[in-house]
């Protein structure tokens, strides 16, 4: 990331003397430099808060140690994700299914859909058809190996979206690549849409994409983010965090990109009306699946409906069986909706304040906007989290160039409870909350953007 002006370099004397470094002068390298002495009434706490700081440069200056750490954390990962990955009833195999059903008979998808929405049937085609679509290539390989090369390929995606976003972030710090890779092996959503082979691969390509081509070709941006939106709409958003200079090539090239891509698809499909009035919208707001509320599905509105209007959800024993729990016994329904469309508001603005504030940095505004994919829709399951995964890493890495330990400690404490399932917590809306703290973090935070904003 480039900052303001870099501090002279020291003479041979002073290569082991402590630099000072200012807010301003990003990037920072904590194995290089030291805050200053804290002064008047705080310097009693001097000695423990240089110890504190001289203990952060030790670690983040050893890449042997902060490799180690990498690796215990990933051996713990594959030992908790492997003996669940791919279970019997996982989502690529309806993945797979919708596109064979495609081939054969895409007319009667979404009509049958509607039915079965209506019916609360527990599965339905739902996606537009771009996302049902992108898995065709894997119909043509005989089963085990058409469910294993979409989960590989989905897994690829997302790995290659997350080393574009890495390149976007641009931190040239030694500890920068290990952090990063900590931050993703702690990120569990992650490995819930890999092991369930959802559909987040290419949507994690697509922006990060995105993210890395903004600054100078704004269009090619817009045209990934389209496609991107064609899939799923949720990437739409990222309209929101381009600045004035680049806001039309970007969002006029992705606005057509993603019409284009949908009347396309849409025409073995049957009508697009029909999609959005008898399947996307009775989805959305409350029907289908959506209304059994389960431990896996954490979203603010079930935040709210669940803490101030009393609505139980399901979760799962240590037997198998399925029981509702009630956590209030209050039913304030009014209140709870009231504060949904307040939060959700307030996750918009702020995302347009934040990224305004920063000058419109890049990849900070993007990931903010790609982030209320989590955040805003009424029903998000457990891998749909991951679009909180971008904005976490850039938030992670210009807050340990900038020393704000506060805030990394409590971004540290959300991916603490995004490690564990959702059904293991005490109260699985534990997962909104962790998400809103992220975001919120990155908004207070927007003005250390400002400086490694690239021009």
């Amino acid at each position: 990331m480039v900052g303001g002006s870099n501090p002279p370099s020291p003479t041979k004397s002073q290569a082991a003397l402590p630099m000072p470094l200012t807010r301003a002068s990003a990037p920072y390298e904590p194995g290089l430099h030291s805050a200053p002495m804290a002064r008047g009434t705080f310097s009693r706490f001097a000695p423990r808060s240089s110890r504190l700081r001289a203990a952060a440069t030790r670690v983040l200056g050893d890449r042997r140690l902060l490799w180690g750490i990498v690796g215990i954390v990933g051996i713990q990962r594959v030992l908790a994700d492997l003996p669940v990955f791919l279970p019997p009833g996982a989502d690529v195999y309806g993945v797979i299914a919708d596109a064979r059903h495609a081939l054969s008979n895409p007319g009667a998808m979404y009509p049958q859909s509607a039915v079965e929405i209506a019916a609360g049937f527990p599965y339905f085609p739902v996606v537009p058809p771009p996302g049902i679509l992108i898995a065709i290539p894997s119909t043509f390989l005989a089963p085990p190996a058409d469910v294993w090369s979409w989960v590989v390929a989905n897994a690829l995606m997302s790995l290659a979206g997350l080393v574009l976003i890495f390149l976007a972030i641009g931190s040239r710090t030694r500890w920068a690549l290990p952090i990063s890779v900590l931050v993703v092996l702690c990120f569990t959503p992650l490995f819930e849409d890999i092991r369930l082979g959802q559909r987040s691969g290419p949507l994690m390509l697509l922006t990060g994409a995105a993210m890395l081509t903004v600054r100078r070709h704004p269009a090619w941006a817009g045209l990934m983010a389209g496609v991107a939106t064609s899939i799923k709409f949720y990437p739409a958003a990222l309209a929101l965090s381009v600045g004035p200079r680049q806001w039309w090539r970007f969002t006029g090239t992705m606005v057509a990109a993603a019409a284009a891509v949908l009347l396309v698809t849409f025409i073995p499909f049957g009508s697009p009306v029909l999609y959005l009035t008898k399947v996307l919208i009775p989805f959305t707001f409350g029907a289908g699946p959506g209304a059994t509320h389960d431990c896996f599905q954490n979203s603010t509105p079930l935040l709210f409906s669940r803490l101030v209007g009393g609505v139980s959800f399901a979760v799962i024993d240590k037997s198998g069986v399925w029981r509702d729990v009630t956590l209030v016994p209050w039913h304030v329904t009014w209140l709870a909706q009231m504060l949904t469309y307040l939060t959700i508001a307030t996750l918009v603005v702020g995302t347009v304040w934040a990224a305004r504030r920063s000058g419109w940095a890049q990849p900070y505004s993007m990931s903010l906007a790609f982030s209320l994919g989590a955040l805003v829709p009424g029903h998000v399951y457990t891998y749909q989290f991951i679009s909180i995964l971008p904005l976490t890493m850039v938030l992670v890495l210009r807050t340990i160039e900038t020393r704000r330990w506060g805030v990394i400690a409590l971004v540290g404490l959300a991916e603490l409870v995004l490690i564990n399932s959702p059904c293991s917590l005490v109260f699985p809306g534990l997962w909104t909350i962790a998400g809103l703290v992220i975001f919120a973090a990155a908004v207070t935070q927007a003005e250390l953007f400002r400086n490694a904003a690239r021009t």
